[in-house]
């Protein structure tokens, strides 16, 4: 049953209660009993003041989260301008600096007055890494920078994902992790953008592979709650401070060393799960791991 189900009882419980106690006040006062109404009437008065308070505090809680949200999208727009063209001057460079450095190692390898030692040719080859590194992030400021607008289409979210684990499978190979598949046999049809969703999912199992190591257990399970398909993925890794988990969708933000991620990924996956209509929720303990929940709406806006 979904909260909101359970809200709608909760109201009626207490609708019937009050109506009851009324015709009961009703029926005491006819026969003369003045005093049990007035009882009557303050224990009906507390137990529906004591719900509205309960559905105050419950839309309080909501409109803080709404209002967070909404800040957290201004600040990503005002990101997204700012990035992509950040990195169309940034990748003019880079591409200078690759031809450079393929230049000098040319040069070098032809030129009978200097020698392509070993140490010059690690040179040029770390060189090269490091803007290809630099080109990968600037794409995805670029990718951020785009906006499209999803192209939505009808999906079987079971299947999308054992297609992303097949690929995970390949990754984690000569490592001692394992994938626990706990997805249903039948279909999950949602209607959303399956592109952009394996983007998505692909970056929170990359995450889970990073955060166990080279031994660990990760869990990917779908199901179908209320209106909504929610893919969850679990892993017993380093899992993430209490202190940093406000800030993991910040962009740029990472607890990751820098060989390892940029703190771009998560911000862009939750960009495109607002996009589609969903949330991301995540819970972690140091030591015990991470679950990212990620809920997709099934009846998305269909494409024009």
């Amino acid at each position: 049953m979904s909260a909101l189900e359970v809200r709608d009882l909760n109201l009626l419980r207490h609708v019937f209660l009050g109506l009851a106690l009324i015709g009961v006040a009703g029926s005491l006062i006819n026969a003369g009993y003045g005093t049990c109404v007035e009882i009557i009437a303050a224990v009906a008065g507390f137990s529906l003041l004591g719900f509205i308070l309960q559905e105050l505090r419950r839309a309080r809680r909501k409109s803080l989260e709404l209002e967070g949200q909404l800040v957290q999208l201004k600040r990503m727009n005002s990101f997204d301008e700012m990035s992509a063209g950040i990195a169309h001057e940034i990748n003019n460079p880079l591409n200078i600096i690759m031809q450079e450095a393929e230049i000098i190692r040319v040069n070098i390898e032809f030129s009978e007055s200097c020698l392509l030692t070993d140490e010059i040719d690690e040179s040029i080859g770390v060189i090269r890494a490091q803007v290809r590194r630099c080109s990968e992030v600037t794409r995805k400021l670029l990718d951020m920078g785009r906006k499209r607008l999803p192209v939505t289409q009808q999906v079987d979210i079971n299947k999308l994902l054992k297609g992303m684990l097949a690929l995970v499978d390949e990754e984690v190979g000569g490592k001692k992790i394992k994938v626990v598949r706990d997805i249903p046999s039948g279909a999950l049809s949602v209607n959303t953008d399956p592109p952009l969703l394996r983007q998505v999912f692909l970056n929170l199992l990359k995450n889970a592979i990073q955060a166990v190591g080279h031994r660990g257990e990760i869990v990917i399970s779908s199901r179908r709650e209320g209106g909504k398909v929610v893919v969850r993925v679990a892993d017993n890794g380093v899992g993430i401070a209490e202190d940093k988990l406000p800030h993991i969708f910040t962009p740029f933000f990472t607890t990751k060393s820098p060989e390892e991620g940029t703190g771009i990924g998560l911000a862009v996956s939750l960009r495109i799960i607002n996009q589609l209509g969903g949330t991301i929720d995540v819970e972690s303990s140091v030591g015990k791991g991470t679950v990212f929940s990620v809920a997709i709406p099934v009846n998305g806006a269909r494409s024009s």
